[in-house]
């Protein structure tokens, strides 16, 4: 109805218009042709009087009023002057009422006849032609008259717009009826499409627009029901295809639970095999190496401890192959456990070089060692393991090189209270190594370790890489200036704060020369005697060697030691053995002879009474101190360690039992004992332990755990079951090594864990952390008559209502919290806030409620017992229970050292390969509690 509404009106108001305008133009004539007559009309009676003219024309006047009903109003005006000699209008004759609008004279002079109009008037005037006087005719015509036929005009156009309207409004309500009955249709006829009913059909209809969308509609109906029959046919055809795949696919998981299972035995098998076979490897080395140790210590010529140091090592790399083999199937099974036990990594690295060194010389090739002087004197790792990430790092540079040196050196890169981040590099010179190996390399080290074998050499670099980041670490390779490659490796390692005395040698004033051709074992040298303030000073011909020494004896400027390297030699012996001879004989300079192991063989014989001392390359520092002391031992001096702790003596000689099935390793633990002055018993089976425990007082026990009949669990289960005082500590000794025998051993009542063979360190390490050392003039505290361990795991695991993982954390917590809670307890107690410091032991007491550290609990609860009365006073005696402060400084501080050594997750059965903390780190206990 819009367009017909608006076409409508458009037409109403333009004929409305065109009207008006009409009426107006027919009024305007009228007006005009009534002037023009009555102007006519008094020029042609011109010859009459003028009275007889005004007369006539007011006849004239009043009979145009009564023919013409438009006409308002009729005047004539003539322009008189007045005394002021101004022409002013004057009517001669009216009919009708006043004009609405009047005008001047001055106004009309000299116009034309015009129509004049505005909003009160509508007038034609006319001038009188023929008058010597300004004259003018005026007649007002009347607007109502036009009005009323504007009116009337409107009236009809509006009467014919609403019939119009009606007629159009009657027309579309009839069509919307029809086209809604049609949609209406439509939309059933979709409703039972979209229900399934595909054989609907739309009814036509008389419109076009919507007879073609029945059409379409009837075309989709006919497509839907084509596509529902082939999706019916097709969903008939997958349902017995699936009912086939599923038979099959439930044959096949018959047949892959049944690999499975033979596959999960196969492994327990592997697995039981290894740990066997590790075990009976291990307890013979462990001899071996124990026994080798203690030779050395004996007085034995350098010849002979040369021999028994390669025993030794090549013992220790026997055990680095088990290792091996070990840890792959622990990377594979995901069991793989990090020792935390006390080391020297320097000493690692010497150890290393000094086992791949023959392999080197194969290649003209010598490794060089160097230690950055920064590094502590002993740190809590696993050096096996580092070990094994070494000896794989140096054999690849060794068969990538040929003919020089391969330096690898320790830089410490951070340390921040007890923690050390170390970096160890090693540099290749790439001789034998092209672009194509490098690549191959790369790949090496960012594969799987389970994706590649082992080599002869060790695991494989992609499995030395995984033994890195199970430590935290970082293993990268680069390319450098020489056309090689330097392999870096980043640790985190702990420094070890539980250790005895450490001396710091010095030479201040002691004059060295060295005598070297390779500028890199020069360099090692030099920067290990400038660390222990000797004068080094360095020369590399051995051909004018003798002139030197010959100059500087007429000089009185002789060194105090000379260090000759088998290189000057250039494989004429004689000559340099004779070169030797003389500089002893003849200069009486105290040599020591450098060399290779071969080399220096070839030489042994005939300079071992004129030579003070050899030394073996790689050259370490223990033998070269050893060597410098030899020659000149009235310059060497000893002080102290910065930061190391003395060594606290024994009240009393402790009592140990030793126990162990296999003879070698009784004598070697009874051995390794009485050199700790202290009195050690042995007993060869669980029985005899038992019995001799029954009898005699132990300050602690090391159990066997795989001995014949009573082996060491059940020896431990039934010596904890009997004792009724003190607790004594029980130490597995054992050669199977896992994460779940750690945690069964635990369990089962042992105070900690050392697997074989036993380090003399190792050893020392436990005995003092497990035994009471108290200096001579400390106040020792009387023990209660039953002494808690330091952490109870099963307690723990009772409290976490048998949750590994909850108790872990909770321990963690605590452990973390430790940290924090020492300082701010010697704040408070030094401030004397004893409302402070009450709410500080409230809150650790709280802690240790949940968790199995029963010392600690009972600490901190006798201390809060103590000080809950004086909280609220400020004047009061804190040697009341300063003693009670004091236990739990040193409690807090035992779980500290405890927490630096301790897995965590070993301890709870939860660690395995891939257990790592959001950096990329195995989440080790210690690195938070410090």
């Amino acid at each position: 109805m819009a367009p017909a509404l608006i076409l409508s009106l458009l037409l109403a108001l333009l004929f409305t218009l065109q009207q008006m305008q009409d009426r107006r133009d027919l009024l305007l004539s009228h007006g005009r042709a009534s002037a023009e007559q009555l102007v006519e009309l008094i020029h042609l009676s011109e010859g009459h009087p003028f009275e007889e003219r005004i007369q006539w024309l007011d006849k004239g006047l009043m009979a145009l009023m009564l023919e013409r009903d438009m006409i308002r109003s009729v005047q004539l005006y003539r322009a008189d002057r007045n005394e002021a000699g101004e022409e002013k209008f004057t009517l001669l004759s009216s009919v009708g009422p006043r004009p609405r609008t009047s005008f001047s004279a001055d106004q009309l002079r000299g116009k034309q006849a015009h129509v004049y109009e505005d909003l009160n008037s509508l007038q034609v005037l006319h001038p009188l032609r023929g008058e010597d006087t300004n004259c003018w005719l005026t007649i007002e015509l009347h607007r109502p008259y036009f009005l009323v036929g504007t009116y009337q005009v409107a009236l009809v156009g509006l009467i014919g717009l609403i019939i119009c309207t009606l007629i159009a409004l009657v027309w579309a309500v009839a069509l919307a009826e029809r086209a809604s009955r049609s949609l209406e249709r439509i939309k059933e006829t979709l409703r039972a499409v979209g229900q399934g009913k595909f054989a609907t059909r739309a009814a036509g209809s008389r419109n076009l627009e919507l007879s073609q969308l029945s059409e379409e509609i009837n075309l989709m109906a006919e497509n839907l029901a084509e596509y529902q029959r082939d999706y019916q046919d097709g969903l008939h055809q997958s349902m017995e295809d699936l009912r086939q795949s599923l038979d099959a696919m439930e044959e096949q998981n018959i047949e892959l639970e049944l690999a499975r299972k033979k596959a999960l035995e196969s492994s327990r098998i592997k697995s039981t095999f290894l740990a066997n076979t590790s075990h009976e490897i291990r307890t013979p080395l462990n001899g071996i190496i124990g026994f080798t140790n203690l030779l050395l210590k004996t007085e034995v010529d350098q010849l002979q401890q040369d021999y028994l140091q390669t025993i030794l090592r090549s013992s220790e790399s026997l055990l680095t192959t088990i290792n091996d083999i070990l840890d792959f199937s622990r990377i594979e099974s995901g069991n793989l456990v990090l020792d935390h036990s006390p080391m020297n990594l320097g000493q690692v690295l010497e150890e290393t070089l000094q086992i791949l060194a023959p392999f080197g010389y194969e290649h003209n090739l010598e490794l060089v060692p160097f230690v950055d002087p920064q590094l502590p004197p002993s740190q809590i790792g696993d050096p096996l393991r580092i070990k094994q990430i070494l000896t794989n790092l140096v054999s690849t540079a060794i068969r990538c090189s040929e003919n020089g040196s391969i330096p690898v050196r320790i830089a410490v890169q951070s340390g921040k209270e007890s923690e050390l981040m170390v970096q160890i590099s090693i540099v290749d010179n790439g001789a034998r190594c092209d672009e194509q190996g490098r690549r191959e390399l790369r790949q090496l080290l960012n594969s799987s370790p389970l994706q590649q074998q082992v080599t002869n050499n060790g695991m494989g670099l992609s499995t030395a890489r995984s033994l890195v980041q199970s430590m935290g670490g970082e293993l990268g390779m680069e390319s450098n200036e020489q056309g090689g490659s330097s392999y870096w490796v980043q640790l985190p390692l702990t420094i070890d704060r539980n250790r005895a005395a450490i001396t710091r040698e010095q030479f201040p004033g002691c004059r060295v020369l060295l005598v070297d051709p390779n500028p890199m074992t020069r360099q090692q040298i030099y920067q290990q005697l400038s660390h222990w303030q000797a004068e080094a000073q360095e020369h590399c011909d051995g051909q004018n060697l003798v002139p030197a020494i010959e100059q500087m004896w007429r000089h009185d400027a002789l060194p105090d030691a000379l260090i000759i390297d088998t290189a000057i030699a250039a494989g004429n012996f004689d000559d340099f053995i004779a070169t030797a001879q003389q500089l002893v004989d003849t200069y009486q300079c105290r040599v020591v002879v450098q060399g290779s192991p071969v080399d220096l063989r070839r030489c042994y014989d005939a300079l071992r009474t004129r030579v003070l001392a050899f030394l073996g390359k790689p050259v370490s520092r223990e033998g070269l101190l050893r060597a410098l002391k030899r020659v000149v031992p009235h310059q060497a001096q000893s002080r102290p360690q910065t930061g190391a702790f003395p060594a606290l003596p024994w009240p009393s000689a402790p009592r140990v039992l030793a126990v162990d099935d296999h003879e070698a390793n009784r004598l070697l633990m009874s051995e390794l004992l009485r050199a700790q002055n202290i009195e050690a018993v042995v007993a060869a089976s669980g029985a005899e332990a038992l019995a001799l425990w029954r009898e005699q007082h132990f300050d602690m026990i090391f159990m066997d755990i795989q001995m014949p009949g009573m082996d060491g669990i059940a020896t431990t289960r039934k010596i904890r079951e009997e004792e009724s005082g003190r607790r004594t500590p029980v130490i597995a000794l054992t050669a199977h090594v896992g994460t779940e025998e750690k945690s069964r051993l635990l369990s089962a009542g042992l105070d900690d864990y050392l697997s074989k063979p036993v380090s003399e360190v190792q050893l020392t390490h436990t005995v003092k952390r497990w035994m009471e050392v108290n200096g001579s003039g400390e106040d020792i505290a009387i023990p209660p008559l039953v002494a808690p361990r330091l952490v109870d795991i099963g307690e723990s695991l009772n409290l976490a209502n048998q949750d590994p993982g909850l108790a872990r954390d909770l321990l963690r917590m605590l452990l973390k919290g430790l940290h924090e809670d020492e300082p701010e307890l010697t704040r408070l107690f030094a401030e004397k806030d004893h409302k402070g410091l009450f709410e500080r032991v409230h809150r650790l007491h709280g802690g240790c409620c949940y968790c199995g550290v029963l010392r600690l609990r009972s600490a901190t609860g006798q201390l809060q017992e103590m000080l809950r009365p004086v909280q609220d006073q400020a004047l009061v005696d804190t040697g009341e229970f300063e003693g009670a402060y004091e236990q739990v400084r040193r409690e807090i501080r035992s779980l500290r050292e405890w927490a630096t050594e301790q897995d965590l997750d070993a301890l709870f059965g939860l660690e395995s390969v891939g257990a790592k903390g959001s950096n990329g780190r195995v989440i080790r206990e210690g690195e938070n509690s410090h």
